[in-house]
């Protein structure tokens, strides 16, 4: 399962995915979309997380929540 965790940044909300896959959005609701539409093709986990990075929602894909 990989997971996709989505933090505040100095610029905006951060999509962490892997080393070098960090894209900065300036909203959260654009940083959330960008993670759910890359988890959309495997099972993944998004986790929100606050500025003292405390998870604050976990949002979960399964093979049944896939788009197709």
């Amino acid at each position: 399962m990989t997971v996709i965790g989505i933090r505040p940044h100095r610029c905006g909300w951060k999509a962490f995915e892997s080393p070098g896959v960090e894209p900065v959005f300036p909203k959260k609701d654009q940083a959330i979309d960008y993670a759910q539409n890359r988890a959309c093709f495997r099972s993944d986990q998004i986790r929100v997380l606050d500025s003292k990075g405390n998870v604050e929602r976990i949002i979960a894909f399964s093979e049944a929540d896939r788009k197709l």
